[in-house]
């Protein structure tokens, strides 16, 4: 990592060995690969924008979100001393106000994804406050 770059979002790859993190070096925030711990040497991931970085349970994928709201997925391959990653790919498109968080299950099949939509339902929403008090009566 770089000193006075933007770090952040650190995930540990299920084996203990690399850090994912995404870093704006580059001007934009790109998603990269070191040693862990230690640091040193590092790759580059995405190839257009990247953030948000999870390891799928046995190591295998990298899935990250790109500039353009997009979940991406790289191949791994972390068997040598140096990590190997194949060209992301796209996996389906998320809504481009995402609102936080995504996960995925360990076999990096299925995700939960926290987005909204602006579209407005045209449904009131009602709040009913003392509810308890509502029931006794």
């Amino acid at each position: 990592m770089q000193a006075g770059s933007g770090e952040v979002a650190p995930a540990i790859s299920p084996d203990g060995r690399w850090l994912a993190y995404q870093s704006n070096e580059s001007g934009r925030f790109e998603l990269y690969v070191t040693a862990f711990p230690g640091g040193g040497a590092k790759w580059q991931v995405s190839t257009d924008g990247g953030i948000a970085g999870k390891w799928r349970r046995d190591g295998k994928e990298l899935f990250f979100l790109d500039g353009g709201g997009t979940l991406m997925v790289a191949d791994v391959d972390t068997s040598g001393n140096a990590p190997q990653f194949g060209v992301p790919r796209p996996l389906f498109h998320v809504e481009p106000n995402l609102n936080g968080p995504y996960d995925v299950t360990a076999d990096g099949k299925r995700f939960l994804v926290n987005s909204w939509s602006q579209k407005e339902s045209g449904q009131p929403a009602t709040l009913v406050l003392n509810w308890p008090a509502e029931l006794k009566k």
